[in-house]
């Protein structure tokens, strides 16, 4: 093959949530005193996330070979 190949080839799935809702949910949901953390927010992403990551046949994926990364691109 006279071409270069690659060596990786990353295939990506990428699923966004809505901080302020997400936020709004937890607050309905009882949070404390109405304030809601970035830990509060990255715990209840992490659970949709495992739901959303799963195969759909009752096994849960694990987030953790997942990247967690604001709109900006910064990890969180």
């Amino acid at each position: 093959m006279s071409e270069s190949l690659p060596e990786r080839i990353n295939v990506m799935k990428v699923i966004t949530y809505d901080v302020q809702q997400i936020v709004n949910d937890l607050i309905e949901a009882g949070q404390e005193d109405g304030t809601v953390t970035i830990d509060d927010v990255k715990g209840y992403v992490e659970e949709l996330a495992r739901e959303d990551f799963s195969c759909g046949w009752g096994h849960e994926h694990t987030v953790a070979g997942l990247i967690f990364q604001t709109d900006d691109g910064e990890d969180l």
